[in-house]
């Protein structure tokens, strides 16, 4: 059985948070520090990261952090 696709992530930009839901324009956006959440296969997940960059295009997702660590749930 093939895991199911998040459905809707926030990431932190150095800006700020970026919502990203299916369809999202494509991006390219230096990453932040922060709690970068998403939601698959109906269960909420999330991670801490900082710096590195975030790409959004047509059918996924990519975040290349300098650092990444996994947040107790």
């Amino acid at each position: 059985m093939r895991p199911l696709p998040p459905v809707e992530a926030q990431i932190p930009a150095a800006n700020g948070y970026v919502g990203i839901l299916p369809g999202h324009a494509a991006l390219l956006a230096e990453l932040g520090t922060g709690k970068l959440s998403y939601t698959a296969a109906g269960r909420r997940h999330s991670l801490t990261v900082s710096g590195g960059w975030l790409e959004v295009l047509d059918d996924h997702v990519r975040v290349l952090a300098d650092g990444a660590e996994t947040t107790p749930q």
